[in-house]
């Protein structure tokens, strides 16, 4: 199996220092790798065509070209795909639907906590995971999943989660080398299996778990969950 390849990131923002410091935070992230940093609109542009990145993080406010204009020609064929994160200091809500209409998956405002950053950073290679292996999703329920894992914060636990079931779930399956289903983790941690589900779900959405359907004999999926 290959090994897995960074995430390459290109910045772009007109501030050297924030430049500076986006760059640091983005490679202490484990799997995600700088590849360009441009100062300019049409620098970004021309880093974009030479690097290719795969996560483009995109100022709104450029000396030469709004950032949107930047996101919209990122658009176009002939420049590689890229996925987009808007940073901005813009806090109005013009501007966050602006850069939703031009395709961005996320906005975070300026100046940007490096645990903010990392999370947003985690939750987008999660993300990205379930939708590289080119296959179809069974279910819309799993569509949904993957649209709530780019948003969900991690460090909101729902009231209906416990840590400590929470905890247990994952001490469970980290034990078994195979994946399971809600009805083998039920009589794993003694739960039922209505309550085995839901923590596999959250967790799921969580980006702690990797669930897939499995085909039996009656050509009905049972999910299975399995550590990432």
């Amino acid at each position: 199996m290959p090994e897995p390849r960074d995430i390459t990131v290109l910045i772009v923002d007109d501030d050297p220092v924030v430049t500076a410091a986006l760059h640091a935070q983005v490679n202490r992230v484990l799997g995600f790798r700088v590849v360009g940093i441009a100062h300019t609109g049409l620098a970004a542009l021309a880093a974009a065509a030479r690097f290719a990145p795969r996560l483009v993080l995109l100022d709104l406010h450029l000396p030469d070209m709004p950032g949107l204009e930047v996101a919209h020609r990122l658009r176009r064929p002939e420049q590689p795909p890229a996925d987009i994160i808007v940073i901005s200091g813009r806090k109005e809500s013009a501007a966050v639907r602006a850069a939703m209409q031009r395709g961005a998956l996320y906005y975070l405002v300026k100046p940007t906590r490096a645990g903010t950053l990392e999370q947003t950073l985690l939750r987008y290679a999660a993300t990205a995971e379930q939708l590289e292996d080119g296959g179809r999703f069974a279910e819309q329920q799993e569509i949904d999943r993957i649209f709530r894992s780019l948003h969900l914060d991690p460090a909101v636990r729902p009231k209906s989660i416990s840590a400590a079931t929470e905890q247990a779930v994952l001490d469970a399956l980290s034990d078994v080398a195979d994946d399971v289903s809600a009805h083998e983790l039920a009589a794993m941690i003694g739960v039922s299996r209505a309550t085995a589900r839901r923590y596999l779900e959250h967790l799921t959405e969580r980006g702690l778990l990797e669930g897939r359907p499995r085909y039996g004999p009656t050509g009905r999926p049972q999910h299975r969950y399995r550590v990432r």
